[in-house]
């Protein structure tokens, strides 16, 4: 009977842990956009959520670098493959994270007019 009553309760408090959100660590609001906060997961991707806790940007991301750094109104992100692209404000990927850094740094303009930027 005891080791039925500690089954039960392992069972328990294992459903909490898993129903928990799986973010290691959630970022300030306003840190990076204004209505969002990044969340960091367990296996270390990045991505956003809203003040709803809704997610805005999958966390699919290696690095998201903040709004504005290199052009305004995007973010640069670095994908788990190494590889970069950007994101908007509304957490949209409008240069897809297929590029070498080396692509971005030399051929930024370029990636821009592509976008309409």
């Amino acid at each position: 009977m005891k080791s039925k009553v500690l089954l039960f309760l392992f069972l328990i408090v294992s459903s909490f842990s898993f129903a928990q959100t799986g973010y290691k660590k959630v970022y300030k609001f306003g840190d990076y956009h204004k209505d969002w906060a990044m969340v960091k997961t367990i296996s270390g991707t990045y991505g956003f959520i809203d003040k709803n806790k809704n997610i805005v940007v999958q966390p699919i991301y290696a690095k998201i670098e903040k709004f504005g750094k290199h052009q305004e109104g995007l973010a640069m992100v670095k994908s788990i493959a190494d590889s970069y692209g950007f994101i908007d404000q509304n957490g949209k990927e409008v240069i897809p994270a297929i590029y070498t850094l080396e692509e971005v740094k030399n051929n930024f303009k370029g990636l821009l007019k592509r976008v309409g930027k």
